[in-house]
């Protein structure tokens, strides 16, 4: 099989792992696919993407979280 990087795409992921004392841990994520080479195409995620992303976590587990020490 040939493989050459003209055709490269490229596929982005941003996770939060969730855990809580005697339940199962969750992993809530988010992914962005690049398509290729495109002109004024984002490679990756924005800021509003990881806000999205936070706000998606918090609607799932019904309440505030929290930064592990």
């Amino acid at each position: 099989m040939r493989v050459t990087a003209a055709g490269t795409k490229r596929v982005s992921m941003a996770a939060l792992i969730c855990t809580k004392p005697g339940h199962r841990p969750r992993l809530i994520y988010r992914i962005h696919l690049d398509g290729g080479p495109a002109k004024g195409r984002r490679k990756g995620f924005t800021e509003t993407d990881f806000a999205h992303l936070l706000d998606a976590a918090h609607q799932q587990l019904g309440g505030p979280m929290s930064r592990a020490s």
